[in-house]
């Protein structure tokens, strides 16, 4: 049921019948005028504006979802990471061994390490994350493969990495 414009604005009292009338002699003269091959040929640009305006809409809304699950992703991330850091953290276990590291504000501090820690920190299997905020000395120890994942989206809590293994 397609009620032309025309139709509608006379329905509404926006139009008079003579007006009306009017604008379909109008319309009818300039049909015979152009002819049904310039009429056929005006439907088809009107019809490939259609579609071009179409690709368009779903070409933004594509963008607009990517973008959104880009988000949404990024977002899961950063929640793993604070789960990462929050259970696979491991106080360091007392012993003979300091291990004096330089902190980013030029400090040097240093933990007591098992000898087993110790050599693991060195060799690159364990890195030390910053467990309090910033200014304070208050350190864990993480595994390499999960310091990498935690070095992406929080980098300022690695606060010691052997070089090369944390990029």
């Amino acid at each position: 049921m397609d009620v032309s414009l025309r139709d509608q604005f006379k329905k509404a009292n926006l139009l008079s019948d003579k007006d009306a009338r009017r604008l379909a002699h109008e319309a009818r003269v300039e049909r015979s005028e152009k002819g049904q091959q310039q009429l056929d040929q005006d439907e088809q640009r009107r019809q490939q504006e259609l579609v071009k305006q179409q690709d368009a809409e779903r070409q933004r809304t594509a963008k607009e979802q990517q973008q959104l699950q880009a988000q949404r992703k990024a977002e899961e991330e950063v929640a793993a990471v604070d789960a990462i850091l929050a259970t696979e953290c491991r106080r360091a276990g007392t012993g003979p061994a300091k291990f004096y590291f330089e902190a980013e504000d030029g400090s040097l501090p240093w933990l007591e390490l098992s000898p087993r820690d110790a050599q693991q920190v060195a060799g690159g299997m364990l890195c030390i994350v910053r467990a309090g905020p910033r200014g304070t000395h208050d350190y864990k120890l993480l595994a390499t493969e999960l310091a990498r994942r935690v070095a992406k989206v929080r980098p300022e809590v690695i606060a010691f990495a052997p070089r090369g293994v944390v990029s």
